[in-house]
């Protein structure tokens, strides 16, 4: 629990630092959008919480592990699971870019090439 709210506190200095706490674009709001909405975490959130409770029962702990290592190995393959967020964020959320299409570059950018 310690490192949970360790991770917790150094994001929300992170994002206080950037001025990225609240806005358009900001940690709040991008929180809140996963919280609510289509395809939202809170079935996955309750169902981890209700399965971890059920680990509490001695008789229950074998089957609830084995459910919770079911629940997390099926977030992170699903369709618009972990691995689909990652490469969506990390390169881009443009399929013409990906397969090739016309990439817009900024004159400012090009440097000398620009006559």
């Amino acid at each position: 629990m310690p490192f949970a709210l360790i991770i917790i506190g150094i994001v929300l200095i992170v994002a206080a630092v950037r001025d990225t706490l609240s806005g358009s674009d900001g940690l709040f709001t991008l929180v809140k959008g996963d919280m609510t909405g289509t395809g939202n975490f809170t079935y996955w959130i309750v169902s981890i919480l209700i399965i971890g409770a059920l680990g509490y029962i001695p008789t229950l702990r074998p089957i609830s592990r084995m459910f919770l290592a079911l629940v997390i190995i099926v977030l992170f393959i699903s369709k618009g699971g972990f691995f689909a967020q990652f490469n969506r964020q990390a390169f881009g959320q443009s399929s013409a870019a990906a397969v090739g299409g016309p990439v817009s570059v900024p004159i400012s950018m090009m440097g000398s090439l620009a006559t």
